[in-house]
């Protein structure tokens, strides 16, 4: 499989997409915007203050989505990505958090429950990957059987 750092994305297959800085030049806009066009798959990126750094985090948020496809797909390489058979990730409900009258966290794909909901937002969601990498595996062994 690829790794993100193992491959160079061609400048022909890029789009970019930077802001135009019309209006109050002391606050000059920073985001970029970049799309693989065989694949259709877009990033934003606003986090940096400076646009070039934006352009490089931009980059590798980009490569680690197509690697991520590629694994999901199970080809080899960039180029052998089925643009037709990426799922969007975004239109997939995983988790619901239920925040009041009492707090929950429901992993929709385990079904496993917590009520210690701060932690999951400070990120700390290994058991719950833990729970859907052992489903996973069951899934496979009950297949293979």
């Amino acid at each position: 499989m690829p790794k993100e750092t193992e491959f160079e994305i061609p400048e022909h297959h890029l789009e970019i997409i930077l802001p135009c800085n019309y209006g109050n030049i002391n606050r000059p806009k920073t985001w970029v915007q970049m799309v693989h066009t065989p694949t259709g798959v877009v990033v934003f990126c606003d986090h940096e203050r400076s646009q070039v750094e934006n352009k490089k985090q931009a980059l590798a948020i980009l490569k680690s989505k197509l690697v991520a496809i590629a694994l999901a797909q199970g080809v080899k390489s960039i180029a052998d990505i089925q643009p037709g058979q990426i799922k969007s990730l975004s239109s997939q409900i995983i988790r619901e958090y239920v925040l009041h009258p009492y707090t929950k966290v429901k992993d929709l794909r385990t079904k496993v429950e917590t009520t210690n909901v701060q932690d999951v937002l400070n990120g700390d969601i290994d058991f719950l990957i833990k729970a859907y990498l052992q489903q996973q595996s069951y899934m496979t062994a009950e297949k293979s059987s």
